[in-house]
């Protein structure tokens, strides 16, 4: 009779698999055959952010300044807290320069799936694409910011260092630190709308918890290992002012033990996303 298997013959089994996400290389690759996309979404995001602002990458400038010059006046004049015997404007400055960077990836990066939710319900790409050109189009701004430091610093009577060319060590650590802690915010945002609550306070804690306006001498020495391990923006922020203000090296340790946590973040926030983005669709 049709339809039913020859006599003698094992029937077919056709296996379905779960589809639960597993980590190879292939994603990898993936992600690298749509560079293009991820370049046309990292321009596209900058262009929105300046978009009819009225000195446009100028705000890149302006804000790590005008908070350094109030840190200064009540911070530095009014409280007296140290600066590592180095003008506490510049101090300030060589903290913000780094951490407005990162704040404003993280922030970005976090809304950036919810924001393109159009563009993901009618065109395949890597979902890891779009908090990845958020944190590419926050990095745009960097440059501007640093020259600014390395112009202050000059004023203020500190001379240019061969350290200076290890900045690139620093932007990394926050490079790196924004992507993962993007992915995992971007990730949960999908499916939790209290992110966008709850990430402003997380930021505002991680500011006051990073030697931003203080020095990292503050922190006891036994502990300062330990603390520039679980937090790598403030082994960041200390590289610059390291190599900037003071012309000596990274701790060697300290960002060893930074890089160790950032990998462990940033295996997190790429395991979350790529086991969670099927449903992205729907969620959104």
């Amino acid at each position: 009779m049709l339809g039913l298997p020859a006599l003698g013959k094992e029937p077919s089994v056709t296996v379905i698999d779960s589809g639960r996400w597993r980590p190879t290389l292939a994603g990898f690759a993936e992600l690298w055959g749509y560079r293009e996309v991820l370049f046309a979404l990292t321009a596209r995001y900058f262009k929105v952010k300046y978009k009819q602002a009225a000195i446009g990458i100028g705000w890149t400038v302006v804000q790590p300044l005008v908070a350094a010059l109030l840190f200064s006046v009540f911070l530095g004049r009014f409280a007296h807290l140290p600066s590592e015997h180095v003008s506490y404007f510049v101090f300030a400055l060589a903290g913000m320069v780094g951490w407005s960077f990162f704040s404003s990836a993280v922030a970005s990066a976090a809304d950036s799936i919810i924001r393109d939710q159009t563009v993901l319900r009618k065109v395949y790409f890597p979902r890891e694409a779009l908090p990845l050109a958020a944190v590419g189009a926050a990095l745009a701004d960097l440059p501007a910011a640093l020259v600014l430091l390395l112009i202050a610093a000059t004023v203020s009577g500190i001379r240019p260092s061969l350290t200076w060319l290890l900045l690139p060590l620093p932007i990394l650590i926050l490079i790196l630190s924004a992507v993962g802690l993007g992915m995992v915010m971007a990730t949960l945002n999908v499916y939790y709308r209290d992110v966008r609550y709850a990430l402003p306070f997380l930021l505002q804690a991680m500011l006051f918890s990073t030697p931003i306006v203080y020095s990292i001498q503050l922190v006891p020495d036994k502990w300062r290992l330990l603390y520039g391990t679980l937090n790598p923006v403030a082994t960041a922020v200390e590289d610059i002012r390291r190599l900037v203000l003071h012309g000596t090296w990274p701790d060697p340790l300290r960002n060893a033990g930074a890089m160790l946590t950032i990998l462990v973040v940033l295996s997190l926030g790429y395991y979350l996303l790529k086991t969670l983005e099927r449903d992205f669709a729907d969620r959104v």
